[in-house]
């Protein structure tokens, strides 16, 4: 017999509740019924109080002592159990209401990123959904202490706003599994991205160029707000990507962690995360390439987010970034 801690939880009813209906039929007391079903008196009270789990066991004697049939003790056992948790968790989640606030609430209001987003009940579920973790604990000790730490060699608390940039982060990631692809071989990666720099310049000179030419029609595109935005050129730059083995995203940022671009590997394919809506075309690409220096330079354990503050490590490796995006820039003939 398996013994469930004691709880008084109400709108929630134990298997023992139809068990007791059931005796008062059969015109059985407690004493009666045990010595049918082979348990002691105690036993079936902490069955009809729900103190006491029906396994496969109690239950096929319980089919035999009532012609109840197993499945329905088993799947009343199972729905008061699920039950029992949901609301534990409700519980527990309602305690923790005070973790949303850290997150950007204004800017994620009008994105579709997060689902039931302004779920009034319950407003955490949600978030952790988001994340993919089971509690504000768990999304702690990933973003803001150890694990990212230590597989990434980051830690998103040494940003100015770790909640946002976490978001920010796993919109990305979540982007990025949206997008089939096989795991890259670094090295070869490297090396079809360096043969393939003429296209990328020409692809930028080009992009640029359609840029100001809408910019003096006063025809630059206007994304409405909380919309995930990708124009031609955009476009154009992901399937270039795509076809080197690289996955190219668009997201945008939050006033609060206003990252223009992040470098890493995830799932063994490497990834360059763009801010969607860049005011300066220039500043796209050098961004672009000053990512793509990250991916071509240097190792797949590191994440690289420009424009958010996390203290002085990699500067020797963001001067480098640099370097790359400059050398490309001046290339395309774009302003640096």
């Amino acid at each position: 017999m398996q013994k469930n801690k004691e709880a008084i939880v109400w709108g929630i009813t134990p298997p023992g509740a139809f068990l007791e209906e059931k005796l008062q039929e059969m015109g059985l007391d407690v004493n009666d019924f045990a010595a049918r079903i082979g348990y002691t008196p105690k036993t079936v009270n902490e069955i009809l109080k729900g103190k006491c789990s029906i396994t496969i066991e109690v239950a096929h004697s319980l089919d035999y002592a009532t012609g109840i049939p197993v499945s329905f003790w088993l799947n009343a056992q199972k729905g008061y159990e699920e039950e029992l948790m949901r609301l534990q968790v409700k519980e527990a989640v309602k305690n923790q209401a005070g973790w949303r606030k850290f997150f950007p609430i204004g800017e994620l209001n009008p994105r579709t990123w997060i689902k039931d987003f302004n779920n009034k009940e319950d407003g955490v579920s949600p978030i952790l959904k988001f994340f993919g973790v089971a509690s504000p604990k768990a999304w702690e000790n990933y973003y803001y202490k150890n694990r990212l730490k230590v597989a990434f060699r980051i830690s998103l608390a040494e940003t100015e706003d770790p909640y946002a940039a976490s978001v920010w982060m796993r919109r990305g990631e979540i982007l990025a599994d949206e997008i089939k692809m096989e795991k890259q071989n670094d090295k070869k990666v490297r090396s079809a991205i360096k043969k393939a720099m003429p296209q990328f310049v020409e692809l930028a000179k080009n992009d640029v160029a359609a840029w100001e030419d809408l910019r003096r029609k006063k025809a630059l595109p206007k994304p409405k707000v909380g919309e995930d935005f990708i124009d031609d050129g955009m476009h154009k730059l992901q399937e270039l990507g795509a076809k080197l083995g690289i996955k190219v995203l668009y997201a945008q940022n939050f006033k609060s962690a206003p990252i223009h671009g992040m470098a890493r590997w995830y799932k063994d394919i490497p990834v360059i995360q763009l801010h969607d809506r860049f005011k300066d075309r220039n500043a796209f690409w050098f961004t672009f390439f000053h990512e793509l220096g990250h991916i071509v330079l240097h190792g797949k354990k590191d994440i690289f987010i420009k424009n958010v503050y996390y203290g002085n490590k990699n500067q020797q490796k963001d001067d480098e970034a640099n370097a790359f995006a400059q050398k490309y820039m001046v290339q395309a003939g774009l302003e640096v």
